[in-house]
């Protein structure tokens, strides 16, 4: 808990960035205005995938772990509470199996784009990093 409240302006931060996000992706492919319902299931989730990005991915948590399991672990945690989301919610007919098929599957294709998104980030970042680090190391050897 500790570790917690030392890095709530960071949790604060992703929680307005994720919320941010999940509102433009909404306002993108809705018509007309957003329902007040829907800005509350929206700041849920966002909290709940805040929280989630926390606990796996911060070091802080979750510290033994291999990247792989983190995000096998992180994908289901977080398909549940989208899952139990679209239940509460009745974002669509939760008795048709096509639908859970689609939601599902959606969800998959999603959290795939954007972890090679990330993916792809963190690589880019690195290698700037290590350009970085390479033309200091000759700058001091010199």
């Amino acid at each position: 808990m500790k570790q917690f409240a030392q890095s709530l302006s960071q949790v604060v931060v992703n929680l307005c960035i994720s919320f941010t996000i999940a509102v433009l992706i909404y306002a993108a492919f809705s018509r007309g205005t957003l329902p007040q319902g829907m800005v509350w299931q929206l700041l849920l989730l966002s909290a709940a995938a805040t929280l989630l990005q926390f606990a796996f991915f911060s070091g802080k948590v979750v510290k033994r772990l291999s990247y792989l399991w983190r995000m096998v672990l992180f994908a289901a945690l977080m398909l549940a509470v989208v899952s139990a989301c679209a239940v509460g919610f009745g974002w669509f007919p939760v008795a048709d199996a096509r639908s859970w098929l689609f939601f599902v599957g959606l969800f998959l294709v999603l959290f795939a784009a954007i972890s090679l998104a990330f993916e792809v980030g963190f690589r880019l970042r690195r290698k700037v990093y290590d350009d970085a680090l390479g033309r200091y190391k000759k700058g001091r050897a010199e």
